[in-house]
């Protein structure tokens, strides 16, 4: 698959360095490349499943139409994990650049009052020179004896000098401060078109995501298959199954086990190969076949024991309920030699299902099946 969640999770930072512009342009540089992969992958699944609902109307087929289907579908799933993993990456990033702006604007302010500091002493000088306007500043310091006079005019000097520095640190501040303005403003604006873009691109996948879905819901709907049930197959992994070995009868841990429906489990590979046998059964009779018991675990085992006439159960801790290979069915198929119980007999056999032959006398047990794999 061209797009995982692992490539997602490279994840985007906000550059350390080349300031505002450099990232701004990294921004635009990244949304525009995971639009075209996001955009391609999710695209890709959406038309790979609608060539796939057309083509599974053969009835004969429909069995591998539907595991190519779940193929598919898993794909678009994991392309809308990993948009969504990306945008909160992104989110993130913009709070970054939103920092920046802070800091930024922050910044911009001290610019202000160093400007309004420096002003103050130009101001006084100036007002001074004012109230002496027929000598200048020489004729206003030039008032005593020539010693005074000669040290006042270095005086005057020195601040003529201080002057014309405060004049150009004002000068550079200013250049700074609508330097950072213009900083300012470009981080506003791109942090601003970040989160409408970001907005706009996860709901376009959110659309095409539910779109394939409610497409394979349609098709699972047209063939009878139960959705909750189709989903539990769908994450099924058989090799699972190996996490039971060393565990007594009856305990089992969660991780070995698969979800069938109405609230019943079995060991991962004998549940993988169920749900293929069910999704024939399906076929042939549009439903799901009716569960009575499947895993059992010891408290459950007790309290069938206590249950049931002597005989009818096995001792607990030694059932094959407790090793999550067995299964009690109803509607129909518990049914010695009925049409259900014949059908049963005929095909779960393909699936490792099998009628022992105790069931069928000691004690007579004709909804009672066991894997055999």
């Amino acid at each position: 698959m061209p797009f995982t969640a692992d490539s997602a999770r490279r994840g985007f930072r906000v550059p350390e360095n080349g300031g505002p512009a450099a990232l701004a342009e990294s921004l635009r540089g990244r949304r525009h490349a995971l639009l075209r992969t996001l955009t391609l992958a999710v695209a890709s699944a959406v038309l790979t499943v609608s060539g796939a609902v057309g083509a599974i109307a053969p009835a004969s087929a429909q069995e591998n139409d539907l595991a190519q289907l779940r193929e598919q579908n898993e794909a678009a799933t994991e392309a809308l994990e990993a948009a969504t993993d990306e945008y909160v990456e992104r989110q993130e990033a913009v709070e970054d650049a939103q920092g920046e702006l802070v800091d930024v604007l922050h910044e911009l302010q001290q610019t202000e009052v160093e400007l309004r500091q420096m002003r103050e002493p130009l101001a006084q000088l100036a007002s001074t020179l004012y109230q002496q306007p027929g000598g200048g500043i020489l004729a206003m310091l030039a008032t005593g004896s020539l010693e005074e006079d000669l040290q006042t005019q270095s005086y005057a000097a020195k601040i003529a000098e201080d002057n014309q520095a405060l004049i150009q640190d004002a000068t550079d501040l200013r250049e700074e401060q609508v330097q950072l303005a213009s900083q300012a403003q470009e981080l506003q604006t791109t942090t601003q078109l970040e989160q409408v873009e970001l907005a706009a691109e996860v709901d376009e996948l959110r659309e095409q995501a539910e779109e394939s879905t409610n497409q394979l819901m349609e098709e699972l709907e047209r063939l009878g298959l139960d959705p909750g049930t189709y989903m539990n197959q769908a994450e099924c992994d058989p090799s699972r199954a190996s996490d039971a070995d060393g565990y007594p009868n009856g305990q089992l841990p969660q991780s070995a086990l698969c979800a069938l429906y109405d609230d019943k489990f079995l060991r991962a590979d004998a549940a993988a190969d169920f749900f293929e046998l069910n999704m024939r059964y399906v076929e042939e009779y549009g439903e799901n076949m009716c569960l009575t018991s499947a895993y059992r675990d010891l408290p459950n085992q007790y309290r069938v024991y206590r249950e049931v006439p002597p005989g009818f159960a096995a001792v607990p801790g030694t059932s094959n309920h407790g090793l999550g290979q067995a299964l009690d069915l109803g509607c129909g198929i518990q049914n010695y030699r009925s049409e259900r119980w014949n059908w049963m007999d005929a095909n779960g056999p393909d699936f490792g299902w099998v009628h022992p032959a105790w069931a069928k006398s000691s004690p007579f047990e004709p909804w009672h099946w066991e894997y055999t794999r």
